[in-house]
């Protein structure tokens, strides 16, 4: 056999290694653009009634 690893072999250990640090990495909440403008409105909303 030979120790070599094949083109597919190189790019399923990249892949895997990808996989494994994005899973690894803290997951940022994706809010809805929707979401966030109507949080915005209602924190200046609050500041102009305080």
């Amino acid at each position: 056999m030979n120790d070599t690893p094949t083109a597919i072999e190189t790019q399923a250990r990249h892949q895997i290694a990808e996989r494994v640090a994005r899973a690894a990495s803290p997951r940022i909440a994706t809010v809805p653009p929707r979401h966030r403008l109507a949080q915005r409105l209602r924190r200046f909303a609050d500041r102009i009634d305080n």
